[in-house]
């Protein structure tokens, strides 16, 4: 049984670069982690992730509370996404990693991508709020939250860094934006 749903939408108005035409975001399968892995270890990604590997993915594929989410270009995944909290009994779900090649990024991509994950959130899942954390230095990362409507909500301990700090940003769905097509991708 698939665990997608299909909706419409248009191609990403905030791109830089016109991605052609949009194929459509999907579930990620067990044939997708290595090419899943590859693209964590891209440059300028690898830095910003806790556990990486195959392993990683194998154990966040075989477990009911996450889903891994990707986005294809060619019939090839250029980025992917893990929502996690899918069981939690307030429904607060976290995007726990959001992963574009970085061959493929400034063409709209991620914002799809990252736009499909919190769209699915609330309408699949029932999400009655999004967080996500992110490093300071994250520069790109943070710009995109922000302006998907994602506020800084406090920090927490780096677990990668004794002296770090990771910032808390947080989605609480706004009626209007969860129902506007704008914030939803063509589902395969």
């Amino acid at each position: 049984m698939s665990r997608t749903t299909t909706t419409g939408g248009p191609a990403d108005p905030g791109s830089r670069a016109d991605p052609g035409p949009t194929p459509p975001i999907r579930l990620a399968t067990v044939d997708d982690f290595d090419l899943l892995v590859e693209l964590e270890q891209g440059p300028d990604t690898a830095r910003y992730l806790t556990e990486t590997g195959r392993r990683y993915h194998d154990r966040a594929f075989a477990d009911p509370d996450q889903e891994q989410i990707v986005a294809p270009a060619d019939g090839t995944p250029v980025g992917f996404v893990v929502l996690a909290g899918l069981r939690r009994p307030d429904r607060v779900v976290e995007l726990r990693r959001i992963v574009v090649s970085h061959r493929h990024r400034g063409a709209g991509h991620g914002r799809r991508l990252f736009r499909a994950a919190v769209s699915r959130a609330y309408r699949v899942h029932r999400a009655s709020q999004v967080w996500l954390d992110v490093k300071p230095d994250n520069v790109r990362g943070r710009a995109l939250y922000g302006s998907e409507g994602f506020v800084p909500d406090g920090t927490i301990p780096d677990p990668m860094c004794t002296d770090g700090v990771l910032l808390l940003m947080r989605h609480t769905p706004d009626p209007q934006t969860t129902a506007d097509p704008q914030t939803t991708a063509k589902w395969e």
